[in-house]
């Protein structure tokens, strides 16, 4: 029996020794294998995280070059979009220049890239816990590539090269006090460096927007006292904040008003200015429908040259715009009309399609009524149509002899039409403004249209001579004043 015991306890031993051996047999069969598809722990880590191994170790042919994109999201269309990018910024990075935007709608498209001899060959769609990242492998050709990159180490070269002119410009433009050209050569400078490898220019674009913010805090603005009746007024553009600070030369600047339209609507108006060569312009309104009174407000007009950097890097842009708009100077006034304190009459002889003269004053009640928005008076009148303008002076200073000036004008209608939109009319006519005291002609409108559209044919005339009375008052506005 005890043989016996012996005998099995040691074939039981055999067993175990024998077993144990197989296990390592096999295993060391496995290392055998597993180099002639990827590495022991590339497989371990692959099947661990429950993805391919071509993830982390592509196999691919010599002659190729392998970018592997990841993107994680919410739902698997954006996790797509972001691991395309990946690969993009990949192959950018690889090849030296930033092609992400040129080939992202191709490569989503196509998943192919024809100028790189570019194809995604694998893809793997991972769900975790509500998170889905997409894998993708895409596989171009290794000499496109090198082409590629020997392509962009020329343009390179040649931008290094452009921005360091460009950087001697605006050097030499600051010692000529054109701050604001320099300004734009640095915005220049930083477009060209945003485009290149992280590595290679961003220390160009670093350098290029402290000197563009450095540049537009010193900016200041200055108004003279001027003469607020006109209004006018000397405005002055500084590279710092004292009266002995250097004045810049050639900067752009916007002035804002308040006017009216041909319609008598407000809006805001815009004039633009450059400085001379000693940093100033005189300002003075060329629109003649500028409100009585209001308040000028200058800024630098820098605002177009800045639109580069909105795409590059919004913050930025936005920095230097919020830089440029706590620069504004504001410069009040107050109008004084030629024809203050004045005795001065409207004439407008208003006549029907059959050149009869109508009884009604809408053109002048309209007219006046604009004027008197800007404090000028005119009384309203009526007479009939003088032929020409020796004769209509004349004629005038006799009937009106009590007043200074006169807008004197006929209007007709010129067409009629009934529409499913209600009843049409357009006038035609022409004003004048007269010196009465001089005997002179001022100003005249030129043949001026007006329409209308309404239910019935009374209000149709009426709106239409009323809207001839607006539109005369934007046009001839501009002879009551300097």
């Amino acid at each position: 029996m005890k043989k016996n015991g012996a005998l099995r306890i040691a074939i039981q031993s055999g067993e175990t020794h024998l077993s144990s051996l197989g296990i390592l047999v096999l295993f060391l069969f496995l290392l055998l294998l597993l180099p002639s598809c990827s590495s022991l722990s590339t497989w371990v880590r692959s099947n661990l995280e429950g993805v391919p191994v071509w993830v982390y170790e592509p196999q691919i042919s010599r002659n190729q070059t392998a970018f592997v994109g990841q993107g994680t999201a919410e739902n698997e269309t954006r996790a797509r979009v972001l691991s395309y990018e990946s690969v993009l910024l990949q192959l950018s990075s690889y090849i030296g220049r930033d092609v992400t935007g040129q080939h992202i709608a191709e490569l989503s498209s196509r998943d192919a890239i024809d100028a790189f001899r570019l194809r995604v060959t694998q893809e793997f769609v991972k769900n975790d816990s509500g998170r889905i990242t997409v894998y993708f492998l895409a596989v171009a050709d290794n000499s496109v590539l090198e082409q590629a990159r020997t392509e962009a180490e020329v343009q390179l070269v040649q931008q290094v090269q452009q921005m360091n002119r460009l950087n001697g410009e605006a050097a030499q433009a600051i010692r000529n006090n054109q701050d604001t050209v320099a300004a734009n050569l640095y915005i220049r400078i930083a477009v060209i460096a945003s485009s290149l490898p992280v590595d290679r220019g961003e220390k160009q674009f670093s350098d290029a927007i402290d000197q563009l913010r450095t540049i537009l805090r010193r900016l200041t603005i200055s108004v003279s006292q001027g003469n607020p009746a006109i209004p006018t007024t000397q405005v002055i553009v500084r590279r710092g904040t004292h009266a002995l600070s250097p004045r810049v030369a050639g900067a752009q600047v916007a002035a804002y008003s308040e006017a009216r339209d041909g319609l008598g609507s407000s809006y805001r108006d815009k004039q633009r200015f450059v400085t001379d060569t000693s940093g100033q312009f005189l300002y003075t309104s060329n629109n003649p429908t500028l409100a009585k009174s209001g308040t000028l407000e200058f800024m630098v007009d820098f605002e177009k040259e800045l639109e580069p950097l909105r795409t590059v890097d919004a913050n930025i842009y936005d920095e230097m715009v919020e830089l440029l708009k706590n620069k504004v100077v504001t410069y009040p006034y107050e109008r004084v009309s030629l024809m203050a304190n004045q005795k001065l009459v409207i004439v407008i002889s208003e006549y029907s399609m059959q050149g009869e003269l109508l009884v009604s004053t809408a053109a002048g009640a309209s007219l006046a009524a604009e004027l008197e928005k800007d404090g000028i008076v005119f009384d309203i009148a009526q007479m009939p149509s003088i032929d020409t303008d020796d004769d209509l002076i004349a004629a005038l200073q006799q009937r009106f002899p009590n007043y200074t000036a006169i807008m004197y004008g006929n209007v007709g209608i010129s067409h009629m039409n009934s529409t499913q939109s209600g009843e049409v009319i357009t006038v035609t006519g022409e004003t004048l403004v007269c010196n009465l005291t001089r005997g002179t002609v001022v100003g005249r409108t030129g043949s001026v249209k007006a329409h209308a559209v309404a239910e019935t044919v009374e209000e149709a005339r009426s709106k239409a001579f009323s809207q001839f009375g607006a539109i005369t008052a934007s046009l001839l506005g501009r002879y009551l004043y300097r």
